[in-house]
């Protein structure tokens, strides 16, 4: 999925993309009945280079006075560009945990892989889990229980059941170690990042004065918003105000 979503980003970086997608918005604004859709003039402060031209082939940079072009240049190729180089960044991570446990995914799809492939997976896996002289799996071991156990299993099991399989039988221990390790590693995902976008929401410039106190419950109830949803207001609140009242009774 996701290189799909990047070569998608990439097809759209083409003159037709941006032709097909300029059309496509004047027609849904005709639809919606929205004013004539005019390309924005986009202002764009740069600062100029005092530097003297040394040379005779050093050109000034060309400006572009067409909105249209100027409009495709600055903001939709430079949107694009963006989202590209982002979802390699950001997704290295994983795609370096895909290189080497991809093929436990779907451990029933081994019967149909190439031998030299699959040594050179075992071989890889095998070499990333080892500590100096120690290892945690024997490459020639891992080898032979992925050509045996692939005929075992029914369609569908994913790695979670495999373990289970595996635990009844007592058999391709090496296997079970790689596959107890897959759903432990750490690969970066936007959720922890999306905490700190709410920051931001919370606390702004009229909110300076709001105490850490104060502020970290909010973020709380702001980050996990779904438990929050479920709760009962109304049992919360006379819970708050039993705690609140002061007032003594004498009779």
């Amino acid at each position: 999925m996701l290189e799909k979503t990047k070569a998608y980003f990439e097809t759209c970086r083409t003159e037709e993309k941006f032709v097909s997608f300029l059309t496509d918005s004047k027609k849904l604004a005709t639809e919606l009945e929205l004013e004539d859709l005019t390309i924005p003039w986009i202002s764009v402060s740069r600062r100029q280079s005092k530097n003297p031209m040394h040379f005779t082939y050093e050109g000034r940079d060309e400006t572009i006075d067409d909105p249209t072009k100027r409009y495709k240049t600055e903001l939709y190729y430079y949107l694009l560009d963006i989202v590209t180089t982002s979802l390699d960044e950001r997704f290295n991570q994983l795609k370096s945990h895909c290189d080497y446990f991809d093929f436990l995914y779907d451990i029933g799809e081994l019967k149909n892989a190439p031998p030299d492939s699959m040594d050179t997976k075992c071989r890889n896996l095998a070499a990333i889990l080892r500590d100096h002289e120690s290892s945690d799996i024997d490459t020639l071991e891992l080898r032979e229980e992925l050509k045996v156990l692939p005929t075992l299993l029914k369609p569908g099991i994913g790695p979670k059941e495999t373990p289970k399989f595996i635990g009844r039988h007592n058999f391709c221990h090496n296997v079970n170690i790689a596959l107890r390790i897959l759903p432990t590693l750490l690969v970066a995902v936007a959720s922890g990042e999306g905490s700190f976008s709410k920051l931001k929401l919370i606390k702004t410039y009229l909110r300076s004065t709001m105490s850490q106190t104060r502020f970290n419950d909010l973020a709380t109830i702001s980050i996990e918003h779904e438990p929050a949803e479920d709760l009962n207001y109304t049992d919360r609140v006379k819970e708050f105000a039993q705690a609140k009242d002061r007032k003594v009774r004498f009779v």
